[in-house]
């Protein structure tokens, strides 16, 4: 057990030093046995990061080159997760095999859903509760599932009578390759519309999203979010007619399930208000796409010292490497300044 009479700023200091130390070792291993022990970053260009890119990449790159660098060039520190992440992984596994199962789900009854559901649930959140905090949390966490689960039936049903729909993919993998620069990822879902046969990509959210469809938008076109337009390049790629991006909030088993919804549409779309069903234009997934090129371009060669932290210090409130960043952004309003 640490002194736990030693000074907050002491204990930083030593993290910092101990950060420090590993960063050597590491630049030194990679640039030789010759390389000066003490080296903060080697001198030479980083090698090129040669794994394909996720969505999740390039959005935490646009948020931290820093916590990037961190998490996928460095591994020094480690992230160990949290009982959200749980909580979408085993729901996510539930609903990737209800709908392997229940491809046409207004062709069945409520009962038959709600019942086939819960038991996903039940049997998922079973092989994911030992990554739980505690047993209780696993239990708690089970029961809220249970609960959204009734709430996504009902909507799955309502929705299946207005506008009929077959689900043809479930944890679909998305190659795509865009100037020599490979990415990767796994779609959640993948529907069908039975009159028009447009293809919906549909992504399930167990955590906090855009509230309507004209703040996810802005999202898009302020390269905050890059997971459903590089969805939406990769299915036009396989030659799907993608026509809508659509997210599924399954955070909350208080609330109805209102889907956020993008229609895809010519050139630039119209604003959409509050409204939780709005547009996306084409011209802007195409300046999605150049920016998701042009970060794959930035990561790929670079120096170590390019790799900047962020300037918003909200960014670092739920960081793993907060407290080994030296470059680190501190709140506008210290409680220990006065």
């Amino acid at each position: 057990m640490g002194n736990t009479d030693m000074p907050f700023h002491a204990e930083a200091s030593q993290e910092q030093h101990a950060f420090d130390d590993l960063l050597a070792i590491r630049a030194e291993l990679e640039m030789g046995s010759e390389a000066p022990a003490c080296a903060p970053e080697p001198a030479e260009p980083a090698p090129p990061y040669r794994r394909a890119f996720s969505a999740s990449a390039l959005k935490l790159f646009a948020e931290c080159e820093r916590k990037w660098f961190f998490r996928y060039l460095c591994n020094v520190v480690e992230d160990p997760g949290s009982s959200a992440a749980t909580y979408g992984t085993a729901f996510h596994d539930a609903l990737e095999r209800f709908h392997i199962a229940y491809t046409r789900p207004a062709e069945h009854t409520r009962d038959e859903l709600l019942k086939e559901l819960d038991r996903l649930v039940i049997d998922a959140f079973e092989r994911h509760a030992h990554a739980f905090d505690s047993p209780l949390e696993a239990e708690l966490q089970r029961r809220r599932a249970q609960r959204t689960a009734v709430r996504y039936v009902d909507w799955l049903m309502q929705r299946g009578r207005q506008s009929p729909f077959e689900v043809i993919g479930n944890e679909t993998h998305a190659p795509l390759d865009l100037d020599g620069f490979q990415f990767t990822g796994f779609i959640d879902r993948l529907d069908r519309d039975v009159a028009s046969e447009g293809v919906t990509v549909v992504d399930y959210k167990t955590g906090s999203i855009a509230m309507t469809a004209a703040e996810y938008r802005e999202d898009i076109t302020a390269f905050r979010e890059f997971q459903l337009p590089f969805y939406y390049w990769s299915r036009t790629a396989a030659g799907d007619h993608v026509t809508r991006l659509a997210l599924i909030p399954l955070k909350d088993a208080l609330l109805e399930i209102a889907p956020v919804e993008l229609e895809i549409v010519p050139g630039y779309a119209p604003p959409s208000g509050k409204a939780k069903r709005g547009a996306i234009g084409i011209a802007e997934l195409e300046s999605a796409r150049a920016r998701m090129i042009a970060l794959a371009a930035q990561m790929s060669v670079t120096t170590l010292s390019h790799f900047r932290a962020t300037d918003d210090p909200e960014n670092c409130g739920y960081c793993a490497y907060t407290a080994a960043c030296r470059q680190r952004p501190f709140p506008n309003s210290d409680p220990f300044a006065h």
